[in-house]
């Protein structure tokens, strides 16, 4: 398996909205003479940019609205439905163009690779949405417009060179996400699938937003909101299932010690003595010396002594007889 468990498991996502920031300040500001090639330029440098993977929207925005020359920049369409591809588009969408009208920029290797990471993290999303902890390579290259059946091995014209190849591709753009710390989650060759099972949410970085999609947004929200609260509520019961347990357990185990304490005082007194080792305990000392025959059993030299028996000197043995 191929993991992002080198990183820090509690460290968020990247936040695309901080580098994003400088190029939203070069529209924004009147001194700046913005015209078509310098649009054009910001454009190009956002949708290749490493940390930028939202706000192009907002940088639409900037664009066909602000400036001294805007009628010049509405006029390049081709710009701004390429900010739009980088906002909710996919690789699937740009590859869809007529190549007779330029309806959107030329993408350089850059660029598609952003174009791909991106189209891998709307495949997240919505399997998250879904309710799924994985998703399959077959699943993502489908998206990324990679045709070949990555499953379909029982197919007589399977080609495995070029299902290999593909896989490698799907890997490639996956492990590309992780390094960029968009994505959080698990590569694992053997069943072709990537995961994000025990990871700590969020697992993707977010896209921009459709205007249309706020209210299913707040709906998944509100959802959110009640699963969360019911998950309080169970916590709260369980913590005091725990705090009423450890009570009982408390309780428990004075009661064996307040017995243990009352037998032990029984037994003293009964000995004929108090508790301070004095009467009592030379009470119980006769008594165990009473057991072992009347020797006292603070000499155990005397006592291992007597066992001997005929050894002793106080008998006579009869030569004339085996021991």
């Amino acid at each position: 398996m191929i993991s992002s468990s080198g990183d820090d498991a509690n460290t968020g996502l990247i936040d695309s909205s901080t580098a994003m920031r400088s190029y939203l300040n070069i529209l924004n500001d009147e001194s700046t003479n913005i015209n078509l090639s310098t649009v054009r330029s910001l454009a190009l440098k956002t949708i290749t940019h490493p940390q930028i993977f939202c706000g192009f929207d907002q940088l639409k925005t900037c664009c066909s609205s602000g400036g001294q020359n805007s009628t010049t920049v509405n006029a390049s369409s081709s710009i701004l439905n390429t900010l739009d591809l980088f906002s909710f588009g996919t690789v699937k969408d740009y590859q869809k163009q007529d190549g007779a009208n330029e309806y959107y920029l030329p993408l350089n290797e850059p660029a598609l690779a952003k174009l791909r990471q991106l189209t891998v993290m709307t495949c997240v999303q919505e399997i998250c949405l879904a309710g799924k902890t994985s998703i399959s390579y077959h699943d993502v290259g489908e998206a990324l417009g990679m045709t070949t059946d990555l499953m379909d091995y029982g197919n007589p014209t399977f080609d495995c060179t070029a299902t290999t190849r593909i896989t490698r591709d799907v890997e490639n753009v996956l492990v590309q996400c992780l390094y960029s710390n968009v994505l959080k989650g698990k590569l694992c060759q053997k069943t072709r699938t990537f995961g994000w099972k025990n990871e700590c949410l969020p697992v993707v970085s977010s896209r921009d937003v459709r205007l249309t999609h706020v209210p299913d947004l707040l709906l998944q929200l509100r959802g959110l909101e009640t699963r969360l609260e019911e998950s309080g509520i169970e916590v709260s019961h369980a913590q005091k299932n725990v705090s009423r347990d450890l009570e009982n357990a408390a309780q428990y185990w004075k009661s064996i010690r307040k017995t243990k304490k009352k037998t032990q005082e029984e037994y003293m007194s009964k000995s004929g003595g108090g508790t301070d080792g004095g009467s009592g305990t030379s009470a119980a000392r006769a008594f165990f010396g009473e057991i072992v025959g009347g020797a006292s059993i603070n000499n155990p030299r005397r006592s291992s002594k007597r066992s001997r028996g005929g050894m002793s000197g106080n008998y006579q043995l009869d030569s004339g007889k085996r021991i």
